[in-house]
């Protein structure tokens, strides 16, 4: 049964209304804080906000790429950080649909209505330059044994299930599925980043953990292929997240030019707040634009990595630029911890590094357009 056109638009008014009610009061407490406060994710799990693109056949309500990523806008105009944390999961819970076997599936597809799944790809020594990976997988009988330090994971510490990327030959990787509760997986350090408070990213450790051989996800020597796969999938919804916080920076700003006048004129009505203003709605909806049309292409199987590169490196960097246009139309109060813009530019800036860099991202745009 495919979903309609009314249900899609039934999710997305929940959405709005969950954040509205749950989210965005409590925005500047959980960049405050640093964490999301006790009970909160527990609502997103009761919500059912885990279980969106989850087949039915599993517990979850079988959305399209398309209605989750303009969830996650919604949910970025009240908090990015709820949103990038929804978008960590979906996007790891893609590559199961993808590569993963039946009975991997069977076996954790089910929990993850209720469980946050995350991708395991960055290490100390080289980034997330893959060339750089030294986690091991070595195969021992029916199972393998994996050893290795990842970091800077999106939802590390909070995810329960993660994607594995591992060397298995000096010149070949796999994806291993592991969870928190095996023998020899542990959690690291937590990082104290400056934007995107509420995320948890983190170190995981694995010490010689063993996993069962349908613990692989697709094949061996698959491993870059689904790591590239998992980024496109996350860029896509990086850039409707920019978007939904583009959309925050812009109302703060017009909503202030409205209520605040220079002499005796308000704001809006001066020509350099006009100008500010119109760049930021323009920027906000070619990143909208761009997004969807990178979840159209995945929707339809047509070949959609290069603009959601473009969702991300475009997105990304007029996000950080339109929250400085806001700070100047908001003048001292936009430097001041009162108003939202100083933590929507700094959640802007970290989105300019996750999956993959500015600089990258244009790397991968030039090759696509110099293949043609």
């Amino acid at each position: 049964m495919s979903i309609t056109n009314d249900q899609t638009k039934m999710l997305i008014q929940m959405i709005k209304e969950f954040t509205a009610n749950e989210l965005a009061p409590i925005d500047m407490q959980i960049d405050r804080a640093g964490d999301y406060p006790d009970g909160l994710f527990q609502k997103v799990v009761n919500t059912g906000l885990l279980g969106i693109t989850l087949p039915r056949e599993y517990g979850g309500a079988a959305f399209d790429y398309q209605a989750a990523a303009e969830s996650l806008e919604k949910m970025a105009t009240g908090n990015a950080s709820m949103a990038v944390t929804l978008e960590g999961h979906f996007k790891t819970i893609e590559q199961f649909i993808k590569y993963g076997n039946k009975s991997l599936n069977d076996e954790y597809l089910p929990s993850a209505a209720k469980r946050i799944f995350a991708f395991s790809m960055t290490e100390p020594s080289g980034g997330s330059n893959p060339k750089g990976i030294a986690t091991r997988a070595i195969k021992q009988g029916d199972n393998w044994v994996i050893t290795g330090d990842k970091i800077m994971i999106t939802n590390g510490g909070l995810a329960e299930v993660y994607c594995v990327l591992a060397k298995t030959e000096d010149d070949q990787m796999a994806v291993f599925v592991v969870d928190k509760d095996m023998p020899g997986f542990k959690f690291g350090k937590r990082e104290d980043f400056i934007g995107l408070k509420g995320v948890p990213v983190g170190e995981v450790v694995l010490n010689h953990v063993v996993v069962p051989d349908n613990h692989l996800l697709g094949r061996i020597g698959q491993g870059l292929e689904i790591g590239d796969n998992a980024h496109a999938d996350a860029r896509v919804l990086m850039g409707a997240v920019l978007a939904g916080i583009m959309e925050h920076e812009l109302q703060t700003a017009v909503n202030y030019s409205k209520e605040r006048k220079a002499m005796d004129t308000p704001l809006y009505q001066l020509q350099v707040t006009q100008e500010k203003i119109a760049d930021i709605a323009i920027a906000k909806e070619n990143t909208t634009a761009l997004y969807q049309k990178g979840a159209d292409n995945k929707v339809a199987n047509k070949p959609y990595a290069e603009v959601a590169a473009m969702a991300k490196s475009y997105g990304s960097r007029s996000a950080v630029a339109s929250g400085d246009k806001a700070l100047q139309i908001l003048g001292g109060y936009g430097y001041s911890h009162e108003y939202p813009v100083e933590h929507l530019i700094r959640d802007a800036r970290a989105m300019e590094l996750a999956e993959g860099t500015i600089e990258k991202m244009n790397l991968e745009i030039t090759n696509a357009e110099i293949a043609k």
